[in-house]
């Protein structure tokens, strides 16, 4: 056969066989695709079932699939998205972590930080090593999200249910911490990924868009709701009531009758939410916890066991420890290290004689509780220097917010920074997965 490929010389025969080659990279390029939804789920199932170590795997998979993908498409593996200043200000605060083995007095506790904290490197990695995530797999992957959510949720009310009916469990099993204790979750950050998904069927519902049909699709918005107030964290049901009513205002203002059914669920979220914490309830008793207790115990120079403190007290009184270690230490610049800050702060718990538990017993007290601030947490153990870094990855954070003017990322991110006023995000394997997964993976919403 003769063939004009500009390739072949007149009267030769052509090798080249274009719907053969073609097929079978198209073919490829589905299976890359397949693996990283497959893949993307696994993580995702981890997160919403507190699965840590397939959370951990599953990134793994998905930075290695995501280089193959960009070195199919494009013939390199390394993609000019790597080339960005928030991958830069993640790998910068992991970087600080290594240097800091260099004046620990613990290396092998400096090395589990090195450990928790390496999801600063390899979670932004995912997103940016290729170009896989847009809104359509997004849309598919949040649905999946929602799906666990409601089995996991269902799973832990039936789990307090059995502890409450047989096991003659107190009613506060089913609040807060206790409500997860059976998947090992934090209520707190539990709730957060439950606000990221109300927030993603709110605003679908906002276009006329349902799971299902518009009476399910309300039923789970309200189901999320519910759950969240029973979680009882305090800065999410903030969150909650607030973002219910700028929902509630931006459909009114619309003006569309499509959004009736969803209107009423965020009316009566709001009014549920308000009912709760006015009434006498175990979600409002962590509210007026608040409200209760001197501010002047801070200043105290020595304490009794059995002096309590709520958590403006707990968190206060955290500024004014790291201060006098970083003065005693002399590390303001460098910061006394991951591996010694914990130390650090446990002897000023016995130093002040504050409660440090019961001899023989699990109870250990304030010992082993940290910051509780990741600002704070970052000045302490890597000083003004990790402080600074820290600081860029939030202004990189609010840069995206900015860009964007996505209101679900806006919505997520502003909620994360409060929270690492209110938690040492990084402490954890999975508050660092949160704190870095959710901004970067709505992005993709839009």
């Amino acid at each position: 056969m003769l063939c004009s490929c500009m390739f072949a010389e007149k009267g030769e025969t052509c090798n080249f066989k274009p719907e053969i080659v073609w097929p079978r990279m198209i073919e490829k390029d589905k299976l890359i695709n397949a693996l990283l939804f497959f893949f993307f789920l696994c993580f995702l199932a981890g997160m919403v079932c507190a699965f840590r170590a397939v959370s951990s795997i599953s990134i793994g998979l998905i930075l290695a699939t995501s280089f193959i993908k960009n070195k199919t498409e494009t013939g390199s593996f390394f993609n000019p998205r790597l080339r960005n200043s928030y991958l830069a200000a993640c790998s910068l605060f992991f970087v600080l972590q290594i240097v800091a083995l260099l004046y620990s007095g613990n290396v092998q506790e400096g090395l589990k930080h090195v450990q928790i904290k390496s999801g600063l490197l390899f979670i932004p990695l995912c997103f940016f090593s290729c170009n896989y995530l847009n809104p359509s797999r997004f849309s598919k992957l949040m649905k999946a999200w929602v799906a666990m959510l409601v089995i996991t949720i269902t799973w832990c009310l039936i789990t307090a249910f059995i502890e409450y009916q047989f096991h003659q469990a107190p009613a506060t099993v089913f609040f807060y911490h206790q409500l997860v204790s059976s998947l090992g979750h934090h209520a707190v950050q539990f709730s957060i990924i439950i606000f990221a998904a109300l927030i993603y069927l709110l605003r679908i519902a906002a276009k006329g868009e349902y799971l299902l049909n518009k009476v399910i699709h309300a039923g789970i918005v309200a189901y999320f709701i519910g759950a969240i107030l029973l979680l009882s964290s305090k800065l999410v049901i903030l969150f909650l009531v607030a973002y219910l009513i700028y929902f509630l205002f931006t459909i009114i203002k619309k003006n569309t009758s499509v959004k009736f059914t969803i209107a009423i669920v965020a009316v009566a979220g709001i009014l549920l939410s308000s009912a709760i914490l006015f009434t006498n309830n175990p979600v409002s008793r962590r509210f007026n916890d608040i409200m209760h207790g001197s501010i002047s115990i801070v200043q105290q120079t020595t304490f009794k066991p059995e002096n309590y403190f709520n958590g403006v007290q707990f968190r206060l009184l955290q500024w004014r420890f790291v201060k006098e270690i970083m003065q005693e230490n002399k590390a303001w610049l460098t910061g006394v290290s991951p591996a010694d800050a914990q130390t650090l702060l446990n002897k000023k718990y016995i130093a002040t004689n504050m409660f440090t538990g019961e001899p023989g017993s699990a109870n250990h007290g304030f010992l082993g509780y940290n910051t509780h601030n990741q600002f704070l947490e970052s000045l302490l153990q890597t000083g003004i220097i990790g402080l600074l870094i820290f600081i860029f990855i939030c202004f990189e954070m609010v840069r995206m917010a900015v860009r964007q003017k996505n209101s679900l990322l806006t919505a997520i991110i502003i909620l994360l920074l409060a929270y690492a006023f209110n938690e040492s995000v990084f402490e954890t394997q999975y508050g660092l997965v949160i704190f870095t997964f959710l901004p970067l993976f709505f992005t993709k919403s839009v």
